[in-house]
């Protein structure tokens, strides 16, 4: 009948906009579920991004510090150094000094270490070339020969016995420097090896007469 045809074509058409409904609540489920994920992705992005640049920020300020450290702990090396030098130079042992100063020799060995480990390397102290030349120009002078101080040690004071003479009639000062000078010696074959001021002493007084030291 007409009237069981209307309400069979009522019921389709309910069923077909419940399907429609249907389809359209899970298509805007899933539109949801894409724009949750995506928010949450953007979200972990975003802290991702913070977190590298707080560890960034991080690493930044450590190597910083790192850096002060190493500056700090470079001019303690070379403030040490130079209190050395000042020592040297004071208890008169001026042609060790000078060594010293251009970063020769063996007192300079464990501030080359210090210096390695922190990346750096020695460095002239001030005035030391000068020094040097004031040094080299008051031996050659006294004893009459050139003499030249380099990393290999004084070269150019021939022996004790042959000093002798100047060591004995220079004075005070003279025999300071002398004695500083033969102290350090040579490593160069030929050349007077150091010794000790006794020992250099004792050389001396076997060619000088007795009761002249």
């Amino acid at each position: 009948s007409q009237t069981q045809a209307g309400l069979t074509f009522a019921a389709q058409q309910q069923e077909s906009l419940l399907g429609i409904e249907r389809t359209n609540a899970e298509a805007l489920a899933r539109q949801q579920q894409v724009n949750a994920l995506l928010i949450q992705q953007q979200e972990q992005a975003f802290q991702r991004q913070q977190l590298e640049s707080r560890l960034g920020e991080e690493r930044r300020i450590r190597a910083e510090e790192r850096e002060r450290e190493r500056q700090a702990n470079i001019n303690q090396l070379r403030a040490e150094r130079q209190a050395t030098f000042s020592q040297l130079l004071a208890s008169g042992d001026q042609a060790r000094a000078v060594m010293f100063a251009l970063g020769f020799g063996p007192e300079n060995d464990i501030f080359n270490v210090r210096a390695q480990s922190l990346g750096t390397t020695i460095q002239e102290l001030k005035g030391a070339r000068q020094l040097e030349i004031t040094t080299e120009t008051a031996l050659s002078r006294i004893l009459d020969r050139t003499v030249d101080i380099s990393r290999e040690g004084v070269r150019g004071l021939g022996t004790a016995i042959s000093s002798a003479r100047a060591f004995v009639q220079g004075g005070a000062d003279v025999q300071t420097l002398l004695s500083s000078a033969f102290g350090v010696g040579s490593l160069r074959e030929g050349e007077q090896p150091g010794i000790s001021q006794a020992r250099l002493t004792e050389l001396i007084a076997q060619v000088v007469p007795r009761g002249v030291l």
